[in-house]
């Protein structure tokens, strides 16, 4: 028997539409549009690189800074702009550094000594009073005056050296905590410092300068919480019963009981000033988990070390230096100590040269000569002087804690390491403020254009006609995700080339490439993701446009202190990860460091330029995920939805088949079911139902739609019951508005049913809609034609959907 012709072709055409198909087909597609508009398309790829050469001209117009090696910086001391200056390590001028009020040198400093320390106590007391304008000028004078000269810092109202009574409250003076407040601390400890540091009177004449005594200038709390609640209280640094803290010393694990004085563990924190938050404090802020360094550095940087060494950090970390290495004895019987250091080799011998060199060092105190500075010690400008006519006595006393080990033999002295030459641009500091915005400017028409051809297709039922040829939205999706890889592909080349030839020289071409092209791709997929929330392509671009750059704009909440963890996950944002990437990049072309594939993953600012990468490639899947996700759930103009737990239904997962074998389960069961019979329809024979009972008839079940309109609801198809059978031809037939239309466009899946179900060889509608359409087709009411192509253009297209051969 001869084979039937008309199937063995329907097969053959069958066979003929596969996934490749129609990949080939739409992508000819795709490049007949492209080409169409050949102006919007070289924008999509030009207007990121007109940003980048733009920026590069103006690059260029700046001048580049060469650093010779050594002890070097940026200015210029010879009249060329373009050449920096190499300086001695010893310059003994050119460095200002905040909270100290005195010229310091410029690269190696000195260590701020326990003295000088005592006396800033006094000064920043009286700069950071409260009002201390409303006294009287003669009040002014005797209050500031008492407290920086004449060294009166008690709060105890008793004491001869209480805090004047002219400063009205309006002082609050600064004090060094020490926690906790136990034998070892207070009877021990604070008992040595004040041997070392007594009240000192360092002139002797009628003018005074007077050191506080240690004991005078210290504060015990019970526990470092206390401390830390006592700052943060409301009356902290309000009036001269309210002391400001300066420092803490706070020691963690100390020897107790008959174990003081032996030598056991001692364990200790320093704590300094320093605002919550990216203020500068005193020292740099160590709430963060990693070290805040620069791995793209190439210039000497003054700032840490110069805080650390100058603000009383080291200062403080000397002083219990000293007391653990001399370690007095402690008798335990009175709970007192002599003072006298267990090793007596710690302590320097007595000799007038060493003495010299020893008391020399107070020379080069910048709080001293701070003090000197504020001109409330009349006629004193160098300590130096003071210390020409100072007593021996005083002297002695000076000298008392310099001679324990560590002693400042050299001086105390800290400097930088020198530099190799480097050149140096000042345009990215310039334009570091906009430098992110300039870039997420430069992809807002790439984003606006992809997402009108994502949303036009919906919004000219393009998408619904081509899923009707038995095209799956998957592989439209896939078409142009591979026409956008490769327009942004030839876009991110040609980026990473402006890019080498004036923006980033520095930086490797291949990491500027991946860079542009993977972030590119999160746009790709962004956009896919916001236009599955829209029908109409105009208002789809502009409102993600509007998304794009306020997503862009949480990168304004993250600074150079933000953790490394919380601008990861900003990243979940691309354009969060293209500021922070920029800077990056901004950072190291600025030093000419650039960024190579030995430095990518380095921490700069605590953020890596290798998490910029990755974070795109893992935005590019989960915008497209949740896309895929939204583009199922979300109601459309045209075209049917899924429930939106359809991922954790055993129906979406159930094979065809399964679903087949269900509903001719249910209709078996059906046969012993007794129903009420409408008369006025013809009873079919035993041949058509056993049609419907193998699933061969197109049955439709309660079928509803209702049209929300003004003023209330339309129903256009009222709970419709209809069975039409193979070997049939079906008509409907009704007047205009009685709901013919809707009901073919809800067979065909251009609309979602309100209720009800239409079955087909165990098909439905409502979750197998995209299977039923390689057994239907429609011709529509309308034309639904690409408008960018021609009659002749659309031929090859819709030939190669139906599997049909030239």
């Amino acid at each position: 028997m001869a084979p039937d012709k008309g199937k063995v072709d329907v097969a053959k055409l069958s066979e003929r539409r596969t996934a490749w198909t129609f990949i080939r087909a739409l992508l000819w597609k795709n490049w007949l549009i492209k080409r169409r508009h050949p102006v919007a398309t070289a924008c999509e790829v030009m207007v990121p690189v007109l940003f980048i050469i733009l920026l590069g001209i103006l690059k260029s117009t700046t001048t580049t800074v060469a650093v010779p090696s050594g002890w070097s910086d940026t200015s210029s001391s010879t009249g060329d702009a373009a050449l920096g200056t190499s300086y001695n390590l010893f310059q003994p001028t050119g460095q200002t550094l905040e909270w100290v009020s005195a010229d310091l040198p410029k690269f190696a400093l000195h260590e701020s000594s326990m003295t000088g320390l005592l006396l800033k106590l006094g000064v920043q007391s009286v700069d950071d009073a409260i009002r201390l304008e409303e006294l009287s000028t003669a009040d002014q004078a005797t209050c500031a005056t008492g407290v920086i000269v004449n060294g009166l810092m008690e709060t105890d109202t008793s004491s001869p050296y209480r805090v004047p009574t002219e400063c009205a409250n309006k002082v609050s003076p600064y004090k060094i905590a020490i926690a906790p407040d136990n034998a070892f601390t207070r009877d021990y400890f604070a008992s040595v410092m004040e041997m070392w540091y007594p009240r000192v009177d360092l002139m002797n004449s009628s003018e005074s300068l007077t050191v506080p005594s240690f004991s005078e200038s210290i504060m015990f709390f019970d526990t470092n919480d206390a401390l830390t609640e006592y700052v943060k209280s409301d009356d902290y640094g309000k009036g001269i019963e309210n002391p400001r803290i300066y420092a803490g010393i706070v020691f963690d694990s100390v020897p107790l009981g008959d174990k003081i004085g032996s030598f056991e563990s001692i364990e200790y924190s320093l704590r300094l000033n320093s605002t919550d938050g990216d203020s500068v404090g005193r020292v740099p802020g160590t709430s963060s988990s990693v070290l805040d360094t620069d791995p793209f550095q190439t210039d000497i940087n003054v700032d840490y070390y110069s805080r650390y060494t100058v603000t009383g950090f080291m200062t403080l970390q000397t002083l219990v230096t000293r007391f653990v290495s001399c370690m007095p004895e402690w008798n335990s019987a009175n709970q007192s100590t002599s003072g006298v250091c267990q090793r007596s080799e710690t302590t320097a011998l007595a000799s007038s040269s060493l003495d010299n060199i020893l008391l020399d060092t107070l020379n080069d105190d910048a709080f001293i000569q701070e003090v000197l500075n504020t001109g409330f010690v009349s006629g004193e400008k160098s300590f130096s002087s003071i210390l020409s006519n100072m007593a021996d006595d005083t002297k002695k006393l000076l000298l008392t804690p310099l001679r324990q080990a560590p002693q400042p033999f050299m001086g105390a002295t800290v400097a930088p390491f020198p530099v190799n030459s480097f050149d140096s641009s000042s345009f990215y500091d310039t334009i570091s403020n906009v430098f992110p915005v300039i870039f997420a400017l430069s992809y807002l028409f790439t984003i606006s254009r992809i997402l009108v051809v994502f949303i036009q297709e919906k919004e000219l039922r393009l998408r619904e006609f081509m899923k009707i040829l038995g095209v799956t939205e998957k592989t439209i999706i896939i078409t142009w995700y591979m026409t956008y890889t490769a327009i942004l592909f030839v876009g991110a080349v040609v980026q990473a080339v402006a890019g080498l030839a004036g923006l980033f020289p520095k930086t490797s071409v291949i990491l500027t490439f991946f860079f542009f092209w993977l972030f590119g791709m999160s746009v790709l997929a962004l956009a896919y993701l916001i236009s599955t929330i829209f029908n109409r392509a105009r208002v789809g671009s502009f409102v993600g446009m509007i998304v794009f750059f306020f997503m862009h704009s949480m990168s304004q909440g993250f600074t150079t202190g933000t953790a490394e963890g919380a601008k990861t996950i900003g990243c979940l944002l691309s354009p969060v990860g293209l500021s922070l990437g920029v800077q990056v990049l901004a950072d190291a072309e600025t030093t000419g460091a650039g960024v190579t594939f030995a430095n990518v993953s380095a921490l700069s600012n605590n953020f890596r330029f290798s998490t910029a990468l990755w974070m795109f490639a893992f935005d590019t899947v989960l915008y497209t995920l949740i896309g895929l996700y939204l583009d199922k759930i979300m109601p459309k103009e045209y075209g049917t939805t899924l429930k939106w737990y359809f991922p954790v239904s055993p129906s979406y997962w159930r094979s065809r088949r399964q679903r087949a074998v269900t509903v001719q389960t249910q209709d078996a069961l059906l046969d012993n079911v007794t129903l009420d019979v409408n008369p006025n329809i013809e009873r079919v024979n035993a041949e058509l139902r056993e049609q419907e009972r193998q699933g061969e008839a197109l049955t439709v079940q309660r079928l509803r739609k209702v049209f929300n309109i003004p003023g209330g609801e339309k129903v256009a198809v009222q709970g419709l019951n209809l069975t039409m059978y193979k070997d049939q031809i079906t008509c409907l037939l009704g007047h205009n508005g009685a709901g013919k239309t809707t009901l073919i466009s809800m067979l065909t899946g251009m609309t979602a049913p309100s209720s009800g179900n239409a079955t087909y060889r165990g098909m439905s509608i409502n979750e197998d809609m995209d299977e039923m359409r390689q057994s239907l087709g429609i011709c529509f009411q309308h034309d639904v034609l690409f408008p960018e192509l021609t009659v002749q253009e659309h031929l090859p297209v819709l030939r190669t959907d139906q599997g049909v051969r030239e």
